[in-house]
């Protein structure tokens, strides 16, 4: 195993941070720790990094305890690289001597940092100072230093928050490449459900201290356990429907729900990719289209039908032929629900 923590429990203050979180991790796998603020994703880092007793469980990395009852392996002996949000750089030294400061004293240190510096495309920056760079190139820094030491384990903690768009996506492409060319096994904090998607082999969702879910992003995505689980991943859609004991009645068409009991009333929950427009005359309206370019984003409208407005996305060369004002109805590309709510 990478890392596995197991019945970790702790409270600050009398307040319950983490509750009985088991979570663990095979070698060069990388783990998003996903959830909204104050849910413990930052605090289960901080354990893992020795920053954070437990009041209780135990900590294995790399096959080795390093917390339990009677153990309290030292940060620094932990083989662990942390990577902070605010990237901590020393501001007094310069780029290389910031990702050389932890192995300075070790044979080929030098080659060392040039490698990675190269890795994260900052060796023509080696002799420059952090205050004169970009949040960029800063973050690439830090995760040179954080390499540096060849962590059993790498956690980072919010590392792309703060960048703008483009930056966060050449960065995340960037650093996920790099987790794998090394074969570092990596814990990254965010609350961001499609971050998480594109850097994670496996998502563990947080919720108040639980593991909510914890599985590929697919799974996640396509499969959740929960409605909060649902609607974390990503946009979902709210159909109204009624129960016949085998199939759910919706305005978007027919569901399965066999185990759903007859007169029932409940809600379906889709995804809006899994809903297109179809050109009749249905219980909604064409409110707005927004264009987008290859797409646009059509607004229907359900108020006059009391059922809830929804946004789709349709393809521009199809959504050219919606007028608004056009009576249409929205169509399940599938009988198998996101989620039933009774």
């Amino acid at each position: 195993m990478s890392f596995e923590l197991s019945s970790i429990c702790l409270s600050f203050g009398g307040a319950s941070i983490i509750k009985n979180l088991d979570l663990a991790a095979e070698p060069g796998e990388i783990i998003c720790l996903l959830g909204p603020s104050g849910c413990g994703k930052t605090t289960t880092l901080r354990v893992l990094a020795g920053l954070e007793r437990p009041d209780s469980g135990t900590v294995q990395i790399a096959n080795r305890t390093v917390y339990s009852q009677s153990v309290d392996v030292a940060p620094e002996a932990r083989q662990v690289g942390y990577l902070f949000q605010d990237y901590a750089l020393f501001p007094h030294l310069t780029v290389a001597q910031n990702v050389g400061f932890g192995i300075q004293k070790q044979p080929g240190a030098a080659a060392t940092v040039q490698t990675l510096l190269e890795r994260v495309r900052m060796l023509d920056f080696a002799q420059a100072m952090p205050h004169t760079l970009s949040g960029g190139q800063q973050q690439r820094v830090a995760l040179a230093r954080a390499l540096a030491r060849k962590p059993q384990l790498l956690l980072l903690d919010e590392p792309f928050s703060g960048l703008d768009t483009a930056l966060k996506v050449q960065l995340r492409e960037s650093t996920h490449s790099l987790l794998k060319d090394i074969g570092t096994s990596a814990v990254i904090v965010t609350h961001d459900a499609q971050e998480a998607m594109f850097m994670a082999d496996r998502i563990a969702l947080m919720q108040q201290g639980h593991l909510v879910q914890c599985g590929t992003p697919t799974e996640l995505y396509k499969h959740p356990i929960n409605e909060f689980a649902a609607r974390f991943l990503g946009e979902v859609i709210d159909l109204p429907g009624y129960s016949d004991g085998s199939v759910i009645t919706t305005v978007a068409g027919e569901f399965d729900g066999a185990d759903i009991p007859a007169r029932s009333p409940v809600s379906v929950l889709v995804r809006p990719e899994d809903l297109m427009v179809t050109v009749q005359d249905g219980p909604y309206t064409i409110a707005h289209r927004h264009f987008i370019g290859s797409h646009t984003l059509v607004d229907l409208s359900g108020r006059e039908t009391n059922l809830p407005d929804i946004q789709l996305s349709v393809p521009t060369a199809l959504a050219d032929q919606l007028q608004s004002g056009q009576r249409v109805c929205p169509k399940s590309r599938s009988r198998h629900p996101l989620l039933i709510l009774t």
